[in-house]
């Protein structure tokens, strides 16, 4: 049980840098679907895994 809450917390590290990742390439300029397509479906996807994570790591608690 040690190791899945390790492994699931090494991984919302990583999703939580690539979320900030993909936030930062946003262009706020111009916040059109058309121009920021990858990006909205990178934070989207980075956000639902992480969501995903933390579901896992409180049920290995139990």
């Amino acid at each position: 049980m040690k190791n899945i809450r390790k492994v699931t917390t090494v991984l919302s590290y990583i999703f939580a840098l690539i979320l900030v990742f993909w936030l930062v390439q946003i262009d706020y300029s111009d916040l059109t679907y058309k121009n920021n397509v990858a990006s909205y479906l990178g934070i989207l996807s980075s956000f639902f895994v992480l969501v995903t994570i933390q579901f896992v790591k409180n049920k290995s608690k139990k």
